[in-house]
């Protein structure tokens, strides 16, 4: 008897481990969508125009009142994107809003108001070229030089791309208003071929001139607009994610297109070190100098770090890579929900991953600033340490604070501990689901309009935003969430994220036909008519082939 109840048991052991095994190794790749045929576009043109707004140098500065460095330049960009896209400022509602009427709202209104409105959001405001450092471009920062294969400049990539790409889209679908075609010709914008789109839900475009500061003064200007008005968003699509051409080592090397389902918090906190001072000549010997506490603090820092969390949204980016990477590591990946093989891959992510992959699972601290000491041969009485945190989902600026608290406790220095009020700080987001409607028609939108030489689209996987958008603004306001993704190409391996803020910032010229498309899709998806959106659906579960541009 017991010899049989050994042998069942050892059976149905094998049977379930064999099943699992079988379960994870035999996934099969999501169905690809049918390739969309995008309406002609003159790219020259477009591209034209796109670099023509990145010849404006409209740099914010938060030490000017209105936020900008220098009003003329945005009003001129402004009355630029008038001419350049005419269709737009004829046919929709355009409104100049934010701290003196910088940044813009442009609405199209839906045919069905009791839906609510898709919300695309950019920004036109770009961070400072280093001075001294114009010498080290191949081209000047604010020329848009097409060259190489790529358009060169500030703002080039973070994020002008956005805003010509999304005009440009708006202006392609209301081209046949006033084009004068025939009935039966502007019947073919049914199946996306060109002629009239009248989207059944609300289009809204935000275009704010301070985001690279916080974006205060656009973007929570147009934001508390909105809120006034009682608007209620179906979604809110933002920048954030790109298509990275070389994949995402380890996991897979084919290209992947990441959108950002949730970003990190921001705080700033101030730590104040106090120390008796005195000649230099006569250091302190019983670790009170600024020094030694210094030296202290970061010792404890060390030994007490934020905790380790794998959690959603880098969880789901794990579990969507699971059917495009190797069979080897898909249990692994498989699994990752498990509490016991999260714990072990967030300590792989935070020791061996590298700083980009540890900070998916960490809230960062990182001293940018010291201010301390008013003469060489004087002991500093005081040292002023400013701490820039980036915060996991769930969690707020106050837990940094008790974090650095708790570090200056333990160091046992003498230290006050402040978070810098006054829009420097606000919480990690919330997490839009990857397994909802929304996400489902984004990423049918960026597989119908991608294909590369294999004929293959990107794997579409959601992951954790890194840095802040101006998607924080509008959080509150939208029913679906947030997605955070720009249809054009970045190849890690050639630099391109690198140079984003940096020397060369630069994008590629055969991402920008490809992002007007990839709007395009998307405004037809997420704001069509119900049969659009239903079809939508369906065509996500075809496979088949057509004509479009290859990457």
């Amino acid at each position: 008897m017991a010899r049989f109840v050994t042998a069942l048991c050892s059976g149905i052991a094998i049977a379930f481990i064999g099943g699992l095994l079988f379960d994870i190794l035999s996934i099969d790749k999501p169905e690809v969508p049918k390739p969309f045929i995008c309406p002609p576009l003159d790219t020259a043109a477009a591209l034209d125009r796109f670099r023509g707004l990145i010849s404006f140098p409209s740099i914010s500065n938060i030490s000017r009142e209105d936020h900008v460095n220098d009003q003329k330049v945005f009003r001129d960009m402004m009355a630029y994107l008038e001419v350049s896209y005419p269709l737009v400022w004829k046919h929709l509602n355009v409104e100049q809003v934010g701290e003196s009427n910088l940044s813009l709202l442009i609405t199209w209104p839906g045919s069905n108001l009791d839906l609510r409105p898709v919300l695309f959001v950019s920004h036109y405001d770009v961070v400072p070229v280093t001075p001294g450092s114009e010498h080290a471009w191949t081209y000047p920062p604010f020329s848009g030089q097409l060259a190489d294969g790529y358009v060169w400049g500030r703002g080039s990539a973070d994020i002008k791309f956005g805003v010509a790409a999304l005009l440009e889209a708006a202006s392609s679908l209301l081209e046949s208003h006033d084009s004068g075609e025939a009935e039966e010709e502007r019947d073919k914008a049914k199946d996306g071929a060109g002629g009239p789109f009248r989207p059944e839900r609300t289009i809204m475009f935000a275009f704010g001139h301070d985001e690279e500061i916080g974006g205060s003064h656009g973007a929570g200007a147009i934001a508390a607009l909105l809120r006034s008005r009682g608007v209620n968003l179906e979604v809110v699509v933002d920048e954030g994610g790109a298509v990275l051409l070389d994949g995402l080592s380890p996991f897979t090397h084919r290209p992947v297109a990441m959108v950002g389902m949730a970003e990190k918090g921001y705080a700033t906190v101030e730590v104040t070190l106090r120390s008796p001072g005195g000649h230099s000549s006569m250091p302190h010997t019983d670790g009170s100098d600024i020094a030694d506490q210094l030296w202290h603090l970061g010792t404890a820092l060390k030994l007490h770090p934020t905790r380790t969390q794998l959690q959603s949204p880098v969880t789901d980016m794990l579990t969507h890579l699971v059917p495009y990477t190797s069979v080897w590591m898909r249990p692994l990946l498989k699994l990752v929900e498990q509490r016991p093989v999260r714990w072990l891959v967030g300590q792989l992510f935070r020791s061996f991953g590298g700083r980009e992959v540890a900070a998916m699972v960490t809230t960062t601290l990182a001293l940018t600033r010291i201010r301390a000491g008013v003469a060489d041969n004087v002991l500093p009485q005081e040292a002023v340490l400013m701490y820039n945190i980036r915060l996991l989902p769930g969690q707020a600026p106050i837990d940094a604070t008790e974090h650095l608290q708790r570090a200056v406790k333990f160091a046992g220095v003498n230290a006050d501990v402040r978070l810098v009020e006054g829009g420097s700080s606000w919480p990690g987001s919330n997490v839009t689901s990857p397994n909802g409607r929304l996400f489902q028609l984004l990423r049918t939108a960026i597989q119908e309009t991608w294909r590369f030489d294999d004929g293959q689209p990107p794997a579409v996987v959601p992951f954790l935003v890194m840095g802040a958008t101006d998607s924080k603004h509008y959080a509150a306001l939208s029913h679906g969430g947030v997605m955070r993704f720009v249809p054009y190409a970045m190849n890690k391996t050639a630099g391109d994220l690198g140079l984003i803020h940096a020397t060369n910032e630069r994008v590629r010229a055969t991402s920008f036909s490809q992002g007007v498309c990839t709007y395009l899709r998307m405004m037809q998806l997420l704001a069509g008519s119900g049969s659009e959106l239903q079809s939508a659906s369906a065509s996500a579960s075809e496979s088949g082939s057509g004509s479009q541009c290859l990457v």
